[in-house]
This record gives C-alpha cells, structure tokens and sequence, in this order.
C-alpha cells in the first residue's frame, strides 16, 4: 500500500485536481513562519541591512489569521456550508480546537521569553468560538460582515477605550491570571479590547479569509484573489497615506506629540518615529487622528485593510505559483503543514536561549548573540530542514497531529 505521502505526491501531480491549491495555503502558512520569525527573533530595524524586516511586522499575523479563515471555512464544509449532522460535527470540531488552543496558548504564556514574544495562541481561541454563530454565511455574507467590522470594531475599540482610565494597552493573558474574578475580567478585556490581538479588531481577517474559503478556494482562480487583494492593500495603506498627509492627520498628530513631549521638558524629539512605530494592538486614544494611521498593529481600519489585502495577494500569487515549481517551494509547503508545531518550537526555543534579559551579558549558548542574524538563521533554516525532514514521513506535524486526533474524535 502506497504512504500517505506518496499518494500526496501523485495528486500533486495531477494539473486538474484541487490540491495544490491547498498545497498553496501551506505555502503561503510557510511565507508567514518565516515572517514570525523575522519579527521575533531578527535583528533591529536600525541594524544595517535589517530595515526590510518590518514588511512582515503586523503582516505575517494578519495572513495567519486570515489563513485560519480559510481553514475555518474549509472544515464547514467549503464552497457551501454544512448543515444538519455534518454542520453540528463542524461546530464541535472548531470549538473543541477553540478550547485547546487557547489552552496551549494560556500555557506557553507561563514560559519566560527574554525578547518578550507576543502570543496569540490564547487570542485564536476566542476568534474560533466568535466565528461559530458565522459559520452558515455565504461568501458574500462573510465579507460584508468583514468590511463592516474592519470599520465599525476599531471604531467601537476607540470609543470604550477613550473611557477607560487605563492608558496602558497591549499584553498577553496567562493562567496566573485566571486565579481571582478580577484577573478574569482582565483577561476577557484582554482577549476583546486591549491585548496585543483584540477580537475587536482583529475579527474581520479571519471573516476575510472564511469568505475566500467559501469562494471555493479549491477550484477559484488566483486572478481574483489578486485583484481583490490589490484593491484591498490600495484602499488601506492608500487610504491611510491620504488622510496622513493631504488631509492633514500627520501634521495634527505631530503637533500634538511636540506638545506634550514640550509640557514633559523633552525638546530633542522626532515625532515621525512615534507615529511610524509599530503599535501594541490598539492606538493611543488622545486624538482621533490616530485612526488614521495604518501602521503594524495598529488596529485602525485602514490597517485591517491593508494588512488583508496583502495577505490575499501572498494566497494569490502562490495558487499561481505553486501548482507550476513543483518541488522547488517544497520547504515552504511543509513549514506551513507545520506551523503550530513551529510556533511552539519557537517559543520553547527563545525561552531557552534567552532566559532573561541581560543587558550586561547577551552571548547566548552556541555562539548566538541574542536577537539577531544568527539567531533567525537558526530557527528559519533550521525549521524548513526539519518540516521538510517530517513531511516526508508523515502528512501532519506533531502538534496539528495531536490537535487533529483530539479535535475529530470530539
């Protein structure tokens, strides 16, 4: 009897069967491995040579989610949702994946990361149970609600957080917290309005990608999807460039970080560098230019839509692409196949080699030197070796082995 890689490979290459459309799906699950880990581990963006790195900040999260749309609309039944037993089994699936994700997340929460790595394992499983009661829209329903969530969620997010004392956002939930009713409400504001992942705004990428799904993403032509993600990646950073700059919004915010710095006795300051950077899930609530921005988490409108659009274009691209190179983006397909078990290899792994910032001593065991080149090349490399290694004997990595085997006998 043929292994299940062999009868993989034989369907590969088939040109009429769907396949390698989803072989694209891990392809691009790959691109955003890699991203994560330029994000996390690479070096600073001041670094020379380094400053190309911030094109996966905020991006490789969004295509991860829209990707887990994807996944979300693929396990309901596709193209046309399931209904009756095969819908309600769908529903018991997702949300017993919901629940162990969150889990797992909660748990890698409680390991100590000297680079401070922001986890969204815990975020996903709210997302999962949020898109249930979605799970019967057509394709069109979907991205209706994605566009008017995209608009309406960071909107509400600004409204409720202008209200709140707190002035401190971004974070990530862990068990320690889930010990008292007030680290329980922490960890809800957490998970909806104020981490570093809000459903708040984070909801409509994973909507985005459930409609493409159920587009038919197996039989769907990767022009489209081009388009669209086109579109969308113009009408975001497109439209965050017009409202920064002929409209004013960057001059307005600008004015508005000189004086305050100036009533804080800092004179020698570049505000350009504040509104550039990279945020922590939400924007500051002291101006509502600030909605304007579109910068890596962020959270505003024009950042959702940016940041999707740039994901359909990766998905795009590589359904055209895939089915034609054939081996030649192998690793890739297989880091994608294996991106959770990644994932966790990640965390473990800077956990054990960064234990705790030391500002006095950054050598770490094996001559790596903190965040940094090496230490990318070592979990990039490192990973499509190993995922490519483990493709070739099983269909699945280790944990999305263990999470399917848990989740269908649910």
């Amino acid at each position: 009897m043929e292994s299940p890689v062999a009868v993989e490979a034989a369907r590969e290459s088939n040109a009429v069967d769907p396949l390698p459309r989803v072989l694209a799906l891990d392809a691009a699950r790959g691109i955003a491995v890699l991203g994560m880990f330029a994000v996390h581990v690479g070096p600073p963006r001041e670094s020379p040579g380094a400053g190309w790195l911030t094109v996966f900040e905020g991006r490789s999260a969004a295509l991860f989610a829209v990707l887990a749309g994807v996944s979300l609309a693929l396990m309901s039944g596709g193209a046309q949702p399931a209904t009756g037993p095969a819908g309600r089994r769908a529903v018991v699936r997702i949300a017993a994946r919901a629940i162990l994700v969150a889990l797992l997340g909660l748990a890698l929460a409680q390991l100590h990361s000297g680079i401070g790595i922001a986890l969204i394992l815990a975020y996903y499983g709210l997302f999962f149970l949020l898109a249930l009661p979605a799970l019967w829209l057509s394709a069109r329903g979907l991205a209706l609600l994605a566009a008017i969530w995209a608009i309406a969620g960071p909107l509400e997010s600004y409204a409720i957080r202008n209200q709140m004392e707190q002035s401190a956002f971004g974070g990530d939930p862990d068990f320690g917290m889930l010990t008292s009713w007030s680290g329980v409400r922490e960890v809800f504001q957490m998970l909806t309005l104020t981490g570093t992942y809000p459903a708040l705004t984070w909801m409509p990428f994973l909507f985005a990608g459930m409609a493409l799904g159920r587009w038919g993403i197996r039989a769907l032509r990767p022009l489209p999807v081009i388009g669209v993600g086109a579109a969308l990646t113009l009408l975001g950073y497109g439209g965050s460039w017009l409202a920064q700059h002929p409209f004013g919004g960057r001059a307005q915010l600008a004015e508005l970080l000189t004086r305050n710095m100036a009533a804080a006795g800092i004179i020698d300051f570049d505000p350009g560098r504040v509104i550039d950077a990279a945020g922590f899930g939400v924007v500051s609530t002291t101006s509502p230019w600030w909605l304007t921005v579109a910068t890596p988490h962020s959270g505003t409108p024009f950042e959702v839509f940016g940041a999707t659009g740039v994901a359909f274009l990766v998905i795009g691209v590589l359904m055209a692409v895939v089915p034609r190179t054939g081996i030649a983006v192998r690793p890739l397909i297989a880091a994608g196949s294996c991106a959770l078990s990644l994932y966790i290899l990640q965390v473990v792994a800077v956990s054990v080699l960064v234990p705790v910032p030391d500002p006095e001593a950054t050598s770490l065991p094996g001559g790596i030197h903190g965040p940094g080149w090496e230490l990318l090349a070592l979990l990039a490399l490192g990973s499509l070796l190993a995922a490519t290694l483990w493709r070739y004997r099983f269909r699945r990595g280790p944990a999305e082995w263990l999470l399917h085997k848990v989740t269908y006998r649910a």
